[in-house]
């Protein structure tokens, strides 16, 4: 019996995993919608998804991945039509590091061992601890505001109420993003990164982001390199997990600090 190639055989290797966490702070109200099932005669028919055990607010981490993917794919210069489809999907070239982090979607084989497995995994963001404390005062609605806008008729102009439930500025989620390290050059992959995240602190989360909601910024960011020895025995052996960044104010710092850990490595590696 044949034996299937082993991802070895395409130059990917498991070396290790980043684990990085932090915080997502609300700058301005979000809004990502969620179902309105249920929906009864005078009540809200624009929600915000929510857990449906705890019923609070969260971002999925398709959300995020998909928004971070949509910029760097942009930043790249990566948007184009679906050859089949011919629709502005994902990019799915298998060579760019759009394709190398987040993944590809293709029925095409050589595409999908040019770009390998996805690097990135995004778990959903909760409500922070000292966050969930502070919404959960009574407000009307719990964990959430309710903004009033109209629809302005452009020929009678009546205005056409509509009530949109948003996260309130302020509200902090905290947000855990694993990078999986196939190859020795994945750990530059990480500037990419964090460049995707710069670039949504310049645009929008969620909905609505025109009108003014959707700003977000991440601070508090820690990033750690588990490498296979970390998982090979339990509990790690001493030393295994290496501190990367403890507790970085912004984005733009950690990127710097990706940045001299990788050539130092590099470097380290070259001698």
């Amino acid at each position: 019996m044949t034996q299937a190639p082993s991802s070895a055989d395409h130059g990917y290797s498991f070396q290790g995993k980043f684990v990085l966490t932090g915080e997502l702070e609300c700058v301005t109200g979000l809004r990502i919608g969620g179902s309105t099932e249920g929906f009864e005669i005078g009540g809200l028919d624009n929600p915000v998804i929510r857990d449906p055990v705890s019923e609070e607010p969260y971002i999925p981490g398709s959300s995020l991945k998909g928004k971070l993917r949509h910029l760097l794919e942009w930043k790249l210069g990566k948007i184009e039509r679906h050859p089949k489809h011919g629709i502005y999907t994902a990019h799915s070239c298998g060579d760019c590091p759009a394709c190398w982090i987040f993944g590809v979607a293709s029925d095409e084989e050589d595409v999908r061992k040019r770009s390998g497995p996805s690097r990135l995994t995004v778990r959903d963001a909760r409500l922070t601890a000292a966050c969930r404390e502070k919404l959960a005062e009574p407000t009307g609605r719990l964990f959430t505001e309710i903004k009033s806008e109209n629809a302005l008729d452009r020929i009678t102009s009546s205005a056409m109420p509509r009530p949109m439930e948003r996260v309130p500025p302020g509200a902090c989620f905290g947000i855990e993003m694993i990078f999986d390290v196939y190859r020795d050059d994945d750990r530059r992959l990480l500037h990419d990164l964090l460049t995707a995240m710069r670039l949504l602190e310049d645009s929008a989360l969620g909905s609505s982001g025109s009108r003014g909601y959707g700003k977000v910024r991440f601070k508090n960011l820690r990033l750690v390199w588990r490498p296979l020895a970390y998982y090979s025995q339990y509990p790690p052996p001493a030393g295994a997990e290496e501190v990367w960044a403890e507790e970085v104010a912004s984005t733009d710092k950690l990127q710097q600090k990706i940045g001299e850990r990788v050539e130092q490595r590099a470097g380290q590696a070259a001698g």
